[in-house]
Protein backbone atom coordinates (compact mmCIF):
# COMPACT_ATOMS: atom_id res chain seq x y z
CA UNK A 1 0.00 0.00 0.00
CA UNK A 2 1.33 3.63 -1.22
CA UNK A 3 0.72 5.01 2.53
CA UNK A 4 3.39 3.24 4.15
CA UNK A 5 7.17 4.51 3.38
CA UNK A 6 9.01 2.17 2.34
CA UNK A 7 12.84 1.60 3.14
CA UNK A 8 15.08 2.57 0.76
CA UNK A 9 17.20 -0.02 -1.44
CA UNK A 10 20.82 0.30 -2.27
CA UNK A 11 21.14 1.20 -5.93
CA UNK A 12 22.72 4.50 -7.38
CA UNK A 13 23.41 6.34 -4.13
CA UNK A 14 27.48 7.57 -4.29
CA UNK A 15 26.89 9.81 -1.36
CA UNK A 16 29.81 9.25 1.38
CA UNK A 17 29.26 10.52 5.17
CA UNK A 18 29.43 13.84 6.21
CA UNK A 19 28.31 14.37 9.55
CA UNK A 20 29.72 14.28 13.07
CA UNK A 21 29.62 11.70 15.48
CA UNK A 22 27.35 11.62 18.20
CA UNK A 23 29.22 13.02 22.10
CA UNK A 24 27.79 10.88 25.14
CA UNK A 25 26.06 13.88 25.98
CA UNK A 26 24.35 13.89 22.50
CA UNK A 27 23.16 10.52 22.69
CA UNK A 28 21.87 10.87 26.14
CA UNK A 29 20.18 13.62 25.77
CA UNK A 30 18.57 12.24 23.08
CA UNK A 31 17.28 9.23 24.84
CA UNK A 32 15.75 11.44 27.67
CA UNK A 33 13.97 13.36 24.97
CA UNK A 34 12.44 10.38 23.20
CA UNK A 35 11.18 8.39 26.41
CA UNK A 36 9.41 11.93 27.46
CA UNK A 37 8.03 12.01 24.07
CA UNK A 38 6.81 8.24 24.13
CA UNK A 39 5.27 9.51 27.74
CA UNK A 40 3.56 11.97 26.38
CA UNK A 41 1.94 10.22 23.26
CA UNK A 42 0.60 7.54 25.85
CA UNK A 43 -0.81 10.38 27.43
CA UNK A 44 -2.25 12.08 24.85
CA UNK A 45 -4.03 8.86 24.07
CA UNK A 46 -5.00 8.16 27.52
CA UNK A 47 -6.35 11.03 27.99
CA UNK A 48 -8.03 12.91 24.85
CA UNK A 49 -11.36 11.98 22.69
CA UNK A 50 -9.98 12.76 19.69
CA UNK A 51 -6.69 12.09 17.88
CA UNK A 52 -6.66 13.67 14.15
CA UNK A 53 -3.29 11.74 12.60
CA UNK A 54 -2.03 14.12 9.61
CA UNK A 55 0.78 14.62 7.52
CA UNK A 56 1.63 14.48 3.96
CA UNK A 57 0.27 11.32 1.92
CA UNK A 58 3.11 8.48 1.70
CA UNK A 59 3.93 8.85 4.72
CA UNK A 60 2.93 6.34 6.50
CA UNK A 61 -0.13 8.36 8.50
CA UNK A 62 -2.48 5.07 8.06
CA UNK A 63 -0.05 2.71 9.08
CA UNK A 64 0.26 4.81 12.49
CA UNK A 65 -3.05 5.24 12.79
CA UNK A 66 -3.16 1.68 13.64
CA UNK A 67 -0.13 1.15 15.61
CA UNK A 68 -1.86 4.07 17.85
CA UNK A 69 -5.35 2.03 18.00
CA UNK A 70 -3.01 -1.06 18.78
CA UNK A 71 -0.84 0.73 21.40
CA UNK A 72 -4.09 2.49 23.44
CA UNK A 73 -5.43 -1.22 23.33
CA UNK A 74 -2.06 -2.07 25.36
CA UNK A 75 -3.00 1.18 27.58
CA UNK A 76 -6.12 -0.61 28.87
CA UNK A 77 -8.20 1.48 26.37
CA UNK A 78 -10.88 0.38 23.51
CA UNK A 79 -10.16 2.98 20.50
CA UNK A 80 -12.10 3.61 17.60
CA UNK A 81 -10.12 4.13 14.30
CA UNK A 82 -11.62 6.36 12.07
CA UNK A 83 -11.13 6.54 8.59
CA UNK A 84 -12.17 9.05 5.88
CA UNK A 85 -12.98 7.56 2.20
CA UNK A 86 -10.47 4.77 3.00
CA UNK A 87 -10.65 2.49 -0.60
CA UNK A 88 -11.12 -1.12 0.42
CA UNK A 89 -8.17 -2.78 1.59
CA UNK A 90 -6.81 -5.59 3.81
CA UNK A 91 -6.85 -4.82 7.48
CA UNK A 92 -4.07 -3.14 8.89
CA UNK A 93 -4.04 -4.88 12.68
CA UNK A 94 -3.60 -8.38 13.57
CA UNK A 95 -6.67 -10.17 13.43
CA UNK A 96 -8.48 -7.49 12.29
CA UNK A 97 -11.14 -7.33 9.32
CA UNK A 98 -11.68 -4.39 6.47
CA UNK A 99 -13.16 -1.69 8.44
CA UNK A 100 -16.83 -1.01 7.56
CA UNK A 101 -19.26 2.23 6.76
CA UNK A 102 -20.80 1.94 10.75
CA UNK A 103 -18.57 1.45 14.11
CA UNK A 104 -18.13 -2.35 14.17
CA UNK A 105 -15.46 -4.17 16.24
CA UNK A 106 -12.35 -4.34 13.56
CA UNK A 107 -9.85 -6.52 15.57
CA UNK A 108 -10.20 -7.45 19.35
CA UNK A 109 -11.19 -4.53 21.76
CA UNK A 110 -10.92 -2.03 18.80
CA UNK A 111 -13.57 -0.68 16.71
CA UNK A 112 -13.45 1.12 13.64
CA UNK A 113 -15.23 3.13 11.07
CA UNK A 114 -14.93 4.40 7.22
CA UNK A 115 -16.53 7.18 6.70
CA UNK A 116 -17.97 7.95 3.18
CA UNK A 117 -18.22 11.93 2.75
CA UNK A 118 -22.01 11.63 1.04
CA UNK A 119 -23.23 9.71 4.30
CA UNK A 120 -20.79 12.26 6.74
CA UNK A 121 -23.30 15.05 5.04
CA UNK A 122 -26.27 13.02 4.87
CA UNK A 123 -25.80 12.58 8.75
CA UNK A 124 -24.74 16.14 9.63
CA UNK A 125 -28.41 17.12 7.92
CA UNK A 126 -30.52 14.52 10.21
CA UNK A 127 -28.57 15.96 13.04
CA UNK A 128 -29.69 19.30 12.25
CA UNK A 129 -32.68 19.64 11.08
CA UNK A 130 -35.86 18.54 13.06
CA UNK A 131 -36.33 15.11 11.33
CA UNK A 132 -34.63 12.41 9.70
CA UNK A 133 -37.34 12.45 7.19
CA UNK A 134 -36.87 16.04 6.32
CA UNK A 135 -32.89 15.17 5.74
CA UNK A 136 -33.49 12.01 3.79
CA UNK A 137 -36.05 14.03 1.62
CA UNK A 138 -33.70 16.70 1.12
CA UNK A 139 -31.02 14.63 0.00
CA UNK A 140 -33.63 12.73 -2.71
CA UNK A 141 -33.64 15.68 -4.12
CA UNK A 142 -30.49 16.00 -7.13
CA UNK A 143 -29.90 19.67 -7.37
CA UNK A 144 -30.21 20.17 -3.51
CA UNK A 145 -27.63 17.27 -2.91
CA UNK A 146 -25.44 18.74 -5.18
CA UNK A 147 -25.41 21.75 -3.58
CA UNK A 148 -24.48 20.49 -0.22
CA UNK A 149 -21.69 18.52 -1.90
CA UNK A 150 -20.41 21.27 -3.40
CA UNK A 151 -21.02 24.37 -0.71
CA UNK A 152 -17.64 25.56 0.94
CA UNK A 153 -17.10 23.90 4.43
CA UNK A 154 -20.21 21.82 4.45
CA UNK A 155 -18.71 18.21 3.51
CA UNK A 156 -15.64 19.45 6.24
CA UNK A 157 -18.51 20.54 8.82
CA UNK A 158 -20.34 17.19 7.94
CA UNK A 159 -17.03 15.29 8.62
CA UNK A 160 -16.21 16.98 11.89
CA UNK A 161 -19.78 16.64 13.22
CA UNK A 162 -19.56 12.61 12.66
CA UNK A 163 -16.41 12.59 14.18
CA UNK A 164 -17.64 14.38 17.16
CA UNK A 165 -21.18 12.28 17.70
CA UNK A 166 -18.82 9.13 17.38
CA UNK A 167 -16.44 10.42 20.16
CA UNK A 168 -19.59 11.62 22.43
CA UNK A 169 -20.75 8.12 21.64
CA UNK A 170 -17.30 5.68 22.29
CA UNK A 171 -14.83 8.17 23.50
CA UNK A 172 -15.22 7.68 27.17
CA UNK A 173 -13.61 4.11 26.63
CA UNK A 174 -10.30 5.54 24.40
CA UNK A 175 -9.54 7.59 21.65
CA UNK A 176 -11.34 8.15 18.77
CA UNK A 177 -8.04 7.97 16.17
CA UNK A 178 -8.88 9.84 13.13
CA UNK A 179 -6.72 8.92 9.95
CA UNK A 180 -7.04 12.34 7.78
CA UNK A 181 -6.46 13.07 4.37
CA UNK A 182 -3.57 14.35 3.39
CA UNK A 183 -2.24 17.55 5.15
CA UNK A 184 -4.28 20.38 3.76
CA UNK A 185 -7.43 18.34 4.81
CA UNK A 186 -6.43 18.92 8.54
CA UNK A 187 -6.36 22.54 7.52
CA UNK A 188 -10.18 22.94 5.75
CA UNK A 189 -11.31 20.91 8.96
CA UNK A 190 -9.77 23.41 10.94
CA UNK A 191 -11.40 26.41 8.55
CA UNK A 192 -15.06 24.59 9.01
CA UNK A 193 -16.39 25.61 11.98
CA UNK A 194 -15.52 29.65 11.32
CA UNK A 195 -17.03 29.77 7.47
CA UNK A 196 -20.21 27.88 8.72
CA UNK A 197 -20.85 30.47 11.90
CA UNK A 198 -19.68 33.39 9.38
CA UNK A 199 -22.65 32.40 6.59
CA UNK A 200 -25.07 32.23 9.69
CA UNK A 201 -23.92 34.85 11.38
CA UNK A 202 -26.73 36.99 11.15
CA UNK A 203 -29.67 34.09 11.30
CA UNK A 204 -27.21 31.68 14.06
CA UNK A 205 -29.46 28.88 15.36
CA UNK A 206 -29.23 25.08 15.42
CA UNK A 207 -26.22 25.08 12.80
CA UNK A 208 -24.36 28.05 13.64
CA UNK A 209 -24.86 26.95 17.71
CA UNK A 210 -23.25 22.80 16.40
CA UNK A 211 -20.69 24.52 14.49
CA UNK A 212 -19.09 27.09 17.24
CA UNK A 213 -19.82 24.14 19.79
CA UNK A 214 -17.58 21.77 17.59
CA UNK A 215 -15.00 24.87 17.00
CA UNK A 216 -14.12 24.57 20.88
CA UNK A 217 -13.76 20.95 20.63
CA UNK A 218 -11.05 21.02 18.37
CA UNK A 219 -9.67 23.88 20.13
CA UNK A 220 -9.85 21.96 23.29
CA UNK A 221 -6.20 20.94 24.88
CA UNK A 222 -8.18 18.66 27.48
CA UNK A 223 -10.38 17.27 24.38
CA UNK A 224 -8.23 17.00 21.20
CA UNK A 225 -5.07 16.40 20.02
CA UNK A 226 -3.30 16.65 16.49
CA UNK A 227 -0.81 14.51 15.87
CA UNK A 228 1.57 14.72 13.00
CA UNK A 229 3.43 12.35 11.05
CA UNK A 230 6.57 12.92 8.75
CA UNK A 231 9.45 10.86 6.79
CA UNK A 232 13.04 12.28 7.48
CA UNK A 233 12.87 13.49 3.80
CA UNK A 234 13.42 17.14 2.94
CA UNK A 235 9.94 17.93 1.55
CA UNK A 236 7.55 16.17 4.33
CA UNK A 237 9.83 18.02 6.91
CA UNK A 238 8.86 21.40 5.05
CA UNK A 239 5.63 20.39 5.06
CA UNK A 240 4.93 19.39 8.10
CA UNK A 241 6.62 22.68 9.30
CA UNK A 242 4.13 24.57 7.32
CA UNK A 243 1.28 23.03 8.48
CA UNK A 244 2.26 22.97 12.54
CA UNK A 245 2.45 26.86 11.48
CA UNK A 246 -1.33 27.02 10.08
CA UNK A 247 -1.74 24.63 13.37
CA UNK A 248 -0.89 27.32 15.81
CA UNK A 249 -2.50 29.63 14.24
CA UNK A 250 -5.63 28.01 14.45
CA UNK A 251 -4.85 27.99 18.33
CA UNK A 252 -5.19 23.60 17.10
CA UNK A 253 -3.99 21.25 20.14
CA UNK A 254 -0.86 19.70 19.01
CA UNK A 255 0.54 16.49 20.18
CA UNK A 256 3.71 14.62 19.41
CA UNK A 257 5.09 14.84 16.48
CA UNK A 258 6.06 11.06 14.66
CA UNK A 259 9.00 10.52 12.63
CA UNK A 260 8.34 6.97 10.65
CA UNK A 261 11.01 5.19 8.52
CA UNK A 262 14.12 6.35 10.59
CA UNK A 263 17.09 4.24 9.68
CA UNK A 264 19.37 3.32 12.26
CA UNK A 265 22.95 3.86 12.77
CA UNK A 266 24.20 0.91 10.94
CA UNK A 267 27.79 0.52 12.97
CA UNK A 268 30.83 2.44 12.75
CA UNK A 269 33.14 1.43 10.18
CA UNK A 270 36.70 3.95 9.35
CA UNK A 271 37.37 4.67 5.70
CA UNK A 272 40.17 2.65 5.51
CA UNK A 273 38.20 -0.16 6.70
CA UNK A 274 35.42 0.64 4.42
CA UNK A 275 38.33 1.55 1.57
CA UNK A 276 39.35 -2.05 2.04
CA UNK A 277 36.20 -3.73 1.83
CA UNK A 278 34.87 -2.32 -1.26
CA UNK A 279 38.21 -3.07 -3.12
CA UNK A 280 37.60 -6.82 -2.57
CA UNK A 281 35.18 -8.70 -4.50
CA UNK A 282 34.11 -10.95 -1.79
CA UNK A 283 33.14 -8.19 0.41
CA UNK A 284 32.44 -5.12 -2.22
CA UNK A 285 28.39 -5.75 -2.47
CA UNK A 286 28.08 -5.89 1.25
CA UNK A 287 29.99 -3.05 1.40
CA UNK A 288 28.00 -0.91 -0.73
CA UNK A 289 25.29 -1.43 0.73
CA UNK A 290 26.62 -0.51 4.34
CA UNK A 291 27.87 2.65 2.71
CA UNK A 292 24.43 3.72 1.50
CA UNK A 293 22.54 2.98 4.78
CA UNK A 294 25.30 5.26 6.60
CA UNK A 295 24.27 7.92 3.91
CA UNK A 296 20.53 6.91 4.50
CA UNK A 297 20.96 7.68 8.49
CA UNK A 298 23.08 10.49 8.19
CA UNK A 299 20.44 12.27 5.85
CA UNK A 300 17.30 11.14 8.41
CA UNK A 301 19.82 12.30 11.36
CA UNK A 302 20.22 15.78 9.29
CA UNK A 303 16.31 15.90 8.90
CA UNK A 304 15.25 15.23 12.20
CA UNK A 305 17.55 17.77 13.26
CA UNK A 306 16.05 19.92 10.96
CA UNK A 307 12.72 19.39 12.37
CA UNK A 308 13.15 19.45 15.69
CA UNK A 309 15.01 23.07 15.16
CA UNK A 310 11.26 24.15 13.18
CA UNK A 311 9.17 22.67 16.13
CA UNK A 312 11.50 24.34 18.46
CA UNK A 313 11.27 28.04 16.65
CA UNK A 314 6.87 27.22 16.28
CA UNK A 315 6.52 26.05 19.98
CA UNK A 316 9.51 26.01 22.37
CA UNK A 317 10.00 22.46 24.06
CA UNK A 318 5.91 21.90 23.87
CA UNK A 319 6.28 19.75 21.04
CA UNK A 320 8.28 16.43 20.49
CA UNK A 321 9.29 13.85 18.49
CA UNK A 322 8.90 10.45 18.82
CA UNK A 323 11.09 8.41 16.13
CA UNK A 324 9.78 5.12 14.78
CA UNK A 325 12.35 3.02 12.74
CA UNK A 326 12.38 1.71 9.33
CA UNK A 327 11.56 -1.60 8.73
CA UNK A 328 13.08 -4.35 5.42
CA UNK A 329 10.32 -5.96 5.86
CA UNK A 330 6.65 -3.45 6.19
CA UNK A 331 3.96 -4.93 4.44
CA UNK A 332 0.92 -3.51 6.11
CA UNK A 333 -0.27 -7.12 8.08
CA UNK A 334 2.83 -6.96 10.10
CA UNK A 335 4.01 -2.96 10.04
CA UNK A 336 1.43 -1.40 12.26
CA UNK A 337 2.46 -4.55 15.37
CA UNK A 338 6.05 -3.86 15.05
CA UNK A 339 6.03 0.14 14.78
CA UNK A 340 3.69 -0.89 18.31
CA UNK A 341 6.66 -3.21 19.69
CA UNK A 342 8.86 -0.11 18.51
CA UNK A 343 6.77 2.34 20.93
CA UNK A 344 6.85 0.14 23.86
CA UNK A 345 10.02 -0.54 23.86
CA UNK A 346 11.85 0.40 26.47
CA UNK A 347 14.83 3.51 25.64
CA UNK A 348 17.60 2.81 27.22
CA UNK A 349 20.05 6.45 28.16
CA UNK A 350 23.27 5.59 27.71
CA UNK A 351 25.91 5.53 30.57
CA UNK A 352 28.77 6.91 31.85
CA UNK A 353 29.52 10.76 32.23
CA UNK A 354 29.63 13.07 29.01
Amino acid sequence: MSDSSNMPTATTTTETRTTTAPTLADLQAAALRERKARATLDQVLTSRQIVFVTGKGGVGKSVVSAALALRARSLGLRPVLFECDSPARLSLLPEGRPVKEEVGEVAPGILGINQKSDEAIRDYAAATLPSKALADLLFENRVARAFLQAAPSVSEMALIGRIASVAEKYGADGPVIVDLHATGHAISLLRAPAGIMRVLQKSKGVLWDRAHAIEQMMQDPTRTAFVTVAVPEELPVTELLELHAKLKDFKAPIGPVILNSFVSEPGTVSAEAMAALLSSPSTASAARDLRFLHAQHDRCVREKQRLEEGLQALHGDAVLTVTLPARADNSDERLAPRLVDALARPIVVPAGDP
